[in-house]
């Protein structure tokens, strides 16, 4: 699994940090003594409710430092398309209002695992605060924008956070999408029931549980029945999958997504 962002990506909640694969090259006398110590990872027969939140998500820091006159903004995205460019910006406005260009940031570039990490340092900064409240941070897709973030500093502080959430203009695909899905181990099989509001009425999705997390792996280890949205926007599904006895509480999540592309349109991991 690779190792999850050291922050917490917005609407995500917390994330796993400094988690990644290690290849041991042990000898066969030895490898009963590796086990003996390896760390097992929690599991459970469930129910195991999961959060599905509208994806992608991410998380900004924003630092300034009056003495040398240099601000720093450090973008962390998960969820985009692997390869794709997405240019930055700090906006003079809140989110959904049309402002000033501050500074173009670094663009952000999605590595294999759907994860961005840019920062960008501004030199020769003539603001000497961040302000209370009024900036945001954007990304954009070509000329759209597509996720946004409001800057909040009401204690006057020098280095902030930000949460960046997806922007859907209006009549945009799936503008509200969240949903739950519950896990259990029901005779000896694995029980998915999946429950999503907020997706575009009448439209279609696919869904898997897939290895790793939201903010890394997309291998699929079960596709789960497909989801159609009602005249609301609402859609159930169930799966049974046999032959699984536990569920581990670390290393699986469920992606939602539109059936031409990969990237979920939300998404939850399992145990966390």
């Amino acid at each position: 699994m690779r190792a999850s962002l050291p922050v917490t990506l917005g609407v995500l909640g917390a994330l796993a940090a400094g988690c990644s694969d290690a290849t041991l090259a042990v000898s066969t006398s030895g490898a009963a003594s590796a086990a003996s110590t390896a760390t097992p990872v929690p599991t459970s027969s469930g129910p195991v409710p999961v959060k599905l939140l509208h994806f992608p998500a991410g998380l900004a820091v924003i630092g300034l430092n009056t003495e040398v006159k240099q601000l720093t903004v450090e973008i962390k995205v998960a969820g985009l398309t692997p390869g794709s460019t997405h240019p930055a910006r700090l906006i003079d406005a809140a989110c959904g209002h049309p402002g000033a260009v501050l500074h173009p940031l670094q663009a952000l570039v999605p590595d294999a695992d759907s994860i961005a990490d840019v920062s960008t340092t501004v030199a020769n900064e003539t603001d000497t605060t961040i302000p209370k409240a009024g900036w945001s941070l954007r990304v954009y897709t070509g000329a759209a924008e597509i996720m946004c973030g409001e800057l909040v500093n009401e204690a006057g502080q020098t280095v902030i956070t930000a949460g960046i959430g997806v922007v859907v203009p209006p009549g945009g695909p799936d503008p509200r999408a969240a949903g739950t899905a519950t896990l259990s181990i029901v005779d000896g099989a694995l029980k998915v029931v999946l429950d999503v509001s907020g997706l575009t009425p009448g439209s279609a999705h696919a869904a898997a549980l897939r290895k790793g997390n939201c903010e890394g792996e997309r291998a699929v280890l079960h596709p789960l029945s497909a989801l159609a949205a009602d005249a609301a926007g609402h859609a159930t599904s169930t799966t049974v999958i046999p032959g699984i006895a536990t569920i581990p509480l670390d290393g699986w999540f469920i992606g939602v997504s539109p059936p031409s592309h990969l990237d979920p349109v939300v998404c939850g991991n399992v145990g966390g």
